[in-house]
């Protein structure tokens, strides 16, 4: 084990974005972020702030992504001091930022460098799908697919130039496995095919940079409608019609709700949290660009190996390379 100490730092994200239901998500500008020390015994603590964690559940993400890597029951002598500034619960990927943290400490931690595709895959299946993982991990734009029993295919690549985010966090407590058992068993038809076909125009949005596209691309029959009314003021904000405004979306499983923009960033954030004001719901914002760079090691002062990086790579090594 190295016997240096260095820090990692691990950016929040939104998933689904509409249609993109667990295969699409991109990196945000929101950070958690660990101090790592040799020490005497293992020890992971929080720095006092706002979103210190209340109950174990964001350190046991840590372990298991930690574990992942080093194997069940590892406990390294190191103590984790952890920074958290992404709201815990409200669909900006929490627990798949605290996974990919363990994750990254533990490939640091390990006597061999772990590949991309075996980090890919270790975040992939601590989340049970890839939408939220692979940004926390890789930064930038994810569009991914998984197969039973073998790592993620998938997709990475820059934001288009221009495009950030506007977050509005409601003082509510949706839980994912709650907001996943809405979701009925068996769809029609037509809004399958509704869905995929705007799934396929928001992945080639992102990626071709035809922002213009994303009003229509960001429509959704499979889990919005079914969470909505758990989200009271989230119809409204639909039929938001802005300057600079592209999209509006459930961020992940919610309550949180995102809007990707082009501008108006004031505005557009006044108005959704009007929205759930008129419900007589609190909330905060955040305005955020995309995160260009996913989970970053660092050294701290003295240590003695070159940094590691787990975030973006090259985009023609991403594009050569069609499974990691």
């Amino acid at each position: 084990m190295p016997d240096n100490a260095f820090t990692v730092t691990v950016p929040a994200s939104s998933a689904n974005l509409g249609p993109g239901f667990d295969a699409i998500g991109l990196a945000l500008e929101l950070w958690v972020r660990a101090t790592v020390q040799p020490a005497l015994h293992f020890s992971v603590s929080f720095k006092a702030g706002k979103y210190v964690p209340t109950n174990a559940g964001f350190e046991n993400e840590i372990v298991r992504g930690m574990e992942r890597i080093l194997g069940g029951g590892a406990r390294p002598d190191v103590s984790i001091l952890v920074e958290n500034d992404i709201p815990l619960g409200k669909g900006l990927g929490a627990s798949a930022a605290g996974a990919v943290l363990g994750i990254t400490i533990g490939a640091r931690l390990s006597a061999h460098e772990p590949a991309e595709a075996e980090l890919a895959r270790a975040a992939a299946e601590l989340e049970g799908h890839p939408d939220n993982a692979l940004p926390a991990l890789l930064g930038g734009i994810i569009v991914a697919a998984m197969t039973d029993g073998e790592p993620p295919s998938y997709l990475r690549f820059e934001p288009p130039s221009g495009l950030s985010a506007i977050a509005v966090i409601p003082h509510l407590v949706l839980p994912t496995a709650a907001a996943r058992a809405l979701l009925p068993p068996s769809y029609e038809r037509r809004d399958v095919v509704f869905n995929l076909q705007r799934a396929a125009l928001l992945a080639a949005a992102l990626a071709s940079g035809r922002v213009e596209m994303l009003r229509v691309a960001s429509g959704d029959r499979i889990h919005q409608p079914y969470r909505a009314p758990l989200v009271p003021g989230f119809e409204e904000m639909l039929g938001f019609r802005l300057p600079g405004l592209l999209s509006v979306a459930l961020s992940g499983a919610g309550p949180g709700v995102i809007a990707l923009v082009e501008g108006g960033q004031d505005a557009i954030a006044k108005a959704m949290q009007d929205a759930f004001a008129r419900e007589g719901i609190e909330s905060d914002v955040f305005r955020l660009g995309i995160a260009r760079a996913g989970a970053i090691v660092e050294r701290l002062p003295g240590a003695g190996r070159p940094d590691a990086r787990a975030g973006p790579r090259p985009q023609r090594r991403l594009e050569r390379k069609r499974t990691a």
